[in-house]
């Protein structure tokens, strides 16, 4: 959804030091702003979910504002008011802008436990699928590039690999 207009909220200054860390990790060169519209749309498409983690916040300083978009900020919200109970019993939140706080370092957290759990690959990790094409070259029948071999060919190893957990969770 497009930005209806902008907000502003305060955030603590370990609040800003956590997302800016985050920003230069995962989007270098990306304003704060930016990273919370693109994490808020990892979330809603299901790619990880916010989990309460065990935090202590030191919440002291004074706020920096920070001027997001006003879907951001809706969305801030909804979860506020899902979320409200929890998280005052959880952390002793009882107020929107330390909610916010808790609320994103739990988002940075949770994105930090997704990415663990993801298998990060460079192309210099696939020499043995080329070789593997080289093999099967004058064997092969339809596939004429290796894009397609190694489509089908990863394919093939993701269905038993499948097929291994389904066998090992029995």
């Amino acid at each position: 959804m497009p930005g209806k207009g902008y907000s502003t909220f305060g955030m603590k200054p370990v609040v800003t030091a956590r997302l800016q860390e985050a920003t230069d990790k995962s989007y270098p060169g990306m304003f704060l702003p930016s990273t919370l519209i693109i994490i808020m749309n990892e979330i809603k498409r299901g790619y990880y979910s916010v989990e309460s983690h065990k935090i202590k916040l030191d919440l002291s300083g004074s706020y920096y504002t920070i001027t997001i978009r006003s879907d951001v900020k809706e969305w801030l919200v909804e979860n506020h008011e899902k979320l409200a109970k929890e998280y005052e019993e959880r952390y002793n939140v009882k107020c929107f802008t330390k909610f916010v706080s808790y609320f994103i370092v739990n988002m940075l957290e949770s994105k930090n436990d997704a990415q663990n759990h993801a298998i990060s690959l460079k192309e210099s990790d696939f020499n043995w699928l080329q070789v593997e094409y080289k093999k099967q070259k004058n064997k092969l029948q339809g596939i004429s590039s290796f894009e397609r071999f190694a489509d089908s060919y990863i394919n093939e190893l993701l269905v038993k690999i499948k097929a291994a957990k389904e066998i090992l969770t029995l």
